[in-house]
């Protein structure tokens, strides 16, 4: 083995020197259908799919695929725009059932805010054949509101339960990472993540008579805190050949610890005080290809694989207002695994001396909603009301890009789906 071998051995190890400890999540309103995307930071990326493991040939590899980073041959900075508008009318919801004499009429109101900030910046040093590269990602980036009604109609009497949610919550990772040339046709990168969590959340529980006039607080949750935590990120890059290259890429995501506070006395309230509310981020398995038939058109597909069951291991029930009462232990949740799969291709023309790269893409985006495996048989048909599975998303994706000379790459890209739209400014300077 020779010393960049060696080295990259020893970094590996070093990073599985992280442990996993047990992490968790309540069952209220914010975290019922949680808001994470996992497509790959550039807008070159993105307008294709946000298939890039297998091609990973600028300086986002650090990211989608470390290994790809031992390509680039000349020192490089990019930079990363990106704003994000979510449709309230797509994310609502509403749902009903009726049971023991009882009806139940949800409605679930999701006001996020419209995102625009930065997104992602990288500096990469090639020095012969390895490469070092530190990147900012914000990773993670949800504001605003989810306020839910749970109307019951009983004989006699109607009541509401409803919750006001508010969240403010933003996971910045820096990544320092570093890839080496085994041979001319296989590389090996990582990266390690060191992640700041800030997180401010507060849901406001309360009961509802229309018929009595009367409004009768419940609970309130609070979330006030930040923390940092750690992750890494290993990659294998092959080139099979001059037309056609193969990647692999493991992220061990982050994870969080913060002191979530409920008060309140009412007759729907849990326990007072405060307890540890652990958030880990879902680790991903991915693999990718990339073919190019010619220089002129590159062809991409990913399949990731997300660990969304990690979100429930150790999970705190019994703080939304619809199972504060139900017997200790007696609800489990859970979250389904899933593969999302992402396809791309790249055409590039050449107009009066300067090439022009046109982009499109497609990936399907899976549920990651809070769903319950196991409850008390007459509790089952209220909650399985309430934790419902959304949908898979369909996302469609377009863009181009221009080089200018040999030092500046400017791009932009689209991310179409029913209840988001993203729009993404990105730039490469050269040196």
């Amino acid at each position: 083995m020779n010393v960049r071998g060696a080295l990259f051995v020893l970094f590996v190890l070093m990073l599985c020197c992280f442990s996993a400890n047990l992490f968790a999540i309540t069952d209220e309103e914010i975290f019922r259908n949680f808001q994470f995307s996992f497509v790959n930071p550039g807008a070159r990326s993105t307008a294709m799919g946000g298939a890039f493991i297998g091609l990973a040939d600028d300086a986002t590899a650090a990211v989608a695929n470390p290994a790809g980073l031992t390509i680039l041959t000349k020192p490089e900075v990019s930079f990363e725009y990106r704003g994000t508008r979510f449709d309230p009318d797509k994310l609502n919801s509403i749902n009903s059932v009726s049971t023991s004499g009882v009806d139940l009429f949800i409605h679930s109101a999701n006001n996020l805010d419209d995102l625009n900030q930065p997104s992602f910046l990288s500096v990469v040093f090639p020095a012969g054949g390895s490469t070092y590269a530190v990147s900012r990602q914000e990773s993670v980036r949800m504001k605003g509101s989810i306020d839910e009604s749970f109307v019951l109609v009983f004989p006699t009497i109607t009541g509401t339960l409803v919750a006001l949610a508010d969240t403010d919550q933003k996971v910045v990772d820096w990544n320092f990472s570093y890839a080496t040339k085994l041979s001319n046709s296989f590389s090996l990168g990582g990266s390690v993540t060191y992640a700041q969590l800030s997180w401010v959340n507060r849901v406001d529980n309360s009961v509802l008579f229309p018929d009595l006039g009367l409004s009768v607080p419940q609970f309130s949750t609070n979330i006030d805190a930040t923390d940092n935590g750690f992750g890494f990120n290993i990659g294998m890059l092959a080139h099979l050949g001059k037309y056609a290259s193969w990647g692999i890429d493991y992220k061990y995501n982050p994870k969080f610890s913060v002191t979530e506070t409920s008060t309140g006395t009412g007759a729907f309230a849990p326990p007072e005080g405060s307890f540890k509310n652990e958030l880990k981020i879902p680790d991903t398995f991915g693999t990718g290809f990339a073919i190019k038939p010619n220089d002129n058109i590159t062809l991409n597909a990913d399949l990731d694989y997300i660990s969304y069951s990690q979100l429930t291991n150790g999970m705190v029930p019994g703080y939304n207002i619809l199972t504060t009462l139900a017997t200790p232990g007696s609800i489990a949740y859970k979250v389904d695994n899933a593969f999302e799969f992402h396809v791309g291709a790249e055409f590039v023309v050449i107009v009066k001396g300067s090439p022009i790269a046109l982009r499109e893409g497609y990936y399907r985006k899976p549920s990651n909603s809070l769903i319950v495996s196991n409850s008390n048989p007459g509790d089952r048909p209220l909650l399985d009301a309430v934790f419902t599975k959304r949908p898979d998303e369909n996302h469609f994706t377009l863009g181009s890009g221009f080089v200018f000379g040999q030092h500046f790459q400017i791009d932009w890209a689209a991310d179409l789906a029913k209840s988001t739209t993203s729009f993404v400014l990105s730039t490469v300077v050269r040196f």
